[in-house]
């Protein structure tokens, strides 16, 4: 689905002007969703998501989301049923719009997680233990996996005016009751790396990567850590999750049923990877080469052997998009400075 967005949702900036969206409805023709005007709201967009049947889910404007139905040209605003101010800063469904889950912003500058059933709202997370929450994920059931950022305050090497911070991961439970808040019921800090990517893998069993390890979350509450430090990550029809390390690394790593391989590549990785997208046997892999130029690499899974023997990179592709980027790559990097 990601694909999908990828290439009917185009972001452009213009410094002189401001941010562009456009859908495409055919391969000459694109139709604008906004422009830029005395208030810029592209400046305004924390993500944009897939929702598996032919729609995406962004947000524009406090308590709003903007539902875009991909191939149709049709968006629509839907203004959240709160009594609250608060921004949106990540939005996911349950097999649809009854029951929802959304990372917020509150007006006091402070994080939380609200539930959704069919865009009214819940109270807000009562016991977020003092995270920045960034992102959530359905896990199974009644439960989600969200993740966020915490400050070391009690490091002993930490200065108190400069706390180191720490990766949050927490399982959410909510169980349909829009008078009831959401509840943290299990709680874990990492290491002081930075998640790169949050996925459910299927299986009841969601995958937390960053850049120094990656975390299994299981149904049962038990989040295992995994030594695999990486770039970036994808999960394919299968739920096995691929590991993409730096620039120049010379292998890849797979962990799927709990078992974790190590798999040589023909050539060294030649860009800086910000985002990959898994899609019928193929992994897109979109960053920056040596001269800061972005470009697209292509991997093929399906190809036995593909990857010892170098046919799985079928021809590396290197697509320049000059001052157009991917919609989901801009607002990745985007979302990360922010959280610097």
């Amino acid at each position: 689905m990601v694909r999908d967005i990828a290439s009917q949702l185009t972001h452009t900036y213009d410094p002189s002007q401001g941010h562009y969206l456009f859908i495409q409805t055919s391969t000459d023709h694109v139709n604008p969703i906004y422009q830029p005007s005395e208030y810029d709201k592209g400046d305004e967009i924390r993500f944009i998501n897939g929702m598996g049947d032919n729609r995406a889910m962004l947000s524009i404007a406090s308590t709003q989301l903007v539902e875009i139905t991909l191939g149709d040209l049709q968006n629509t605003e839907i203004n959240l049923n709160s009594s609250d101010e608060f921004w949106i800063d990540d939005y996911q469904e349950n097999m649809g719009p009854q029951s929802a889950m959304i990372v917020t912003q509150e007006s006091d500058g402070t994080s939380s997680i609200r539930a959704l059933s069919y865009y009214v709202t819940s109270p807000p997370l009562a016991n977020s233990n003092l995270v920045n929450w960034n992102n959530i994920v359905h896990l199974s059931q009644e439960k989600w996996v969200a993740t966020g950022t915490i400050a070391n305050t009690q490091s002993s090497g930490d200065s108190p005016a400069s706390p180191s911070v720490r990766t949050a991961i927490g399982i959410i439970e909510w169980q349909g009751n829009l008078s009831v808040a959401p509840i943290l019921t299990s709680f874990s800090t990492g290491d002081e790396g930075q998640i790169h990517n949050l996925f459910s893998t299927g299986n009841s069993q969601v995958i937390v990567a960053t850049n120094t390890g990656a975390y299994q979350v299981k149904d049962d509450g038990s989040i295992n850590e995994i030594d695999i430090p990486s770039q970036s990550a994808v999960t394919d029809s299968q739920g096995k999750t691929w590991f993409i390390g730096n620039q120049g690394t010379t292998s890849i790593a797979t962990f799927h049923n709990g078992i974790i391989e190590i798999e040589e590549l023909a050539k060294p990785i030649p860009l800086e990877i910000e985002i990959s997208e898994y899609e019928s046997g193929i992994i897109f892999m979109h960053g920056m080469d040596v001269n800061g130029a972005f470009e697209m690499m292509t991997l093929d899974t399906t190809v036995n052997d593909s990857i010892e023997s170098g046919r799985g990179f079928l021809n590396f592709a290197f697509l320049t998009f000059f001052s157009i980027v991917l919609l989901v790559m801009g607002w990745t990097v985007l979302d990360r400075f922010r959280n610097y």
